[in-house]
């Protein structure tokens, strides 16, 4: 089942463009309800759990964003399920020229349509966003995709809404994320010293449709279904 707050990001695991999706992770976590998902595939030495694992996860994702550079094969397994499965998804390429080693002379740098040639050869029209810094990275991943999500529709107006909810609910999504729940009690300490009211706050979630209330021994808040 697609899960409207997850964002599956394929990159190249041991380099300087996952450093930059550590951080997109930890600057759209911080301030949003979704949640990033970045696979370590390198740890996988089963090719069929391998692709089970990576189906699952691109399967079940509201959107993908894959960095093409450098036509890391990992990346170029990852676009070719989320090709076939069909699910949405958005390149990301860099554009910029690796820095020049001092033992060896700088390899010739190709950008543009080149670069994403090694991941496969039809997709020069599909979505995608070319870079040179991280700011333009978040940036434009930020407003020509994930603000669009249909969540982020829904929280764009919870912000407008609520605004004074807001450093609350993000607390609320952090432990969501930790735990996959949060309970009430849990809730109540997040907004102890508020002034807030606890029914309100969770009321106002529910109905943008942001959480989804379970009752029960096993109850509590959740993220929603859709």
């Amino acid at each position: 089942m697609r899960r409207p707050e997850q964002v599956f990001v394929g990159c190249p695991f041991r380099s300087p463009v996952r450093r930059l999706y550590d951080r997109l992770k930890e600057d759209l976590e911080a301030r949003t309800p979704l949640h990033i998902v970045l696979a370590d595939t390198t740890t996988i030495t089963s090719t069929d759990y391998l692709l089970e694992h990576i189906t699952r996860l691109i399967r079940d994702s509201a959107a993908c964003l894959f960095d093409a550079t450098g036509g890391n094969p990992n990346v170029s397994l990852e676009v070719g399920i989320a090709h076939a499965l069909p699910v949405d998804f958005l390149l990301c390429l860099s554009t910029r020229k690796p820095p020049a080693s001092r033992s060896k002379p700088a390899r010739p740098f190709r950008g543009g349509s080149d670069w994403v040639r090694p991941i496969i050869t039809d997709l020069q029209g599909r979505n995608r966003i070319e870079y040179k810094t991280y700011a333009s990275l978040r940036d434009q991943a930020w407003k020509r995709y994930l603000s669009r999500l249909p969540l982020m529709k829904r929280w764009h107006e919870f912000e407008k809404d609520h605004r004074s909810f807001i450093p609350h609910a993000l607390r609320l999504f952090h432990e969501i994320r930790a735990s996959g729940r949060t309970s009430r009690a849990r809730v109540e300490s997040l907004l102890s010293n508020s002034g807030l009211s606890t029914t309100e706050f969770t009321r106002a979630l529910t109905q943008h449709r942001l959480v989804t209330v379970r009752r029960g021994r096993e109850g509590g808040y959740f993220y929603p279904a859709k």
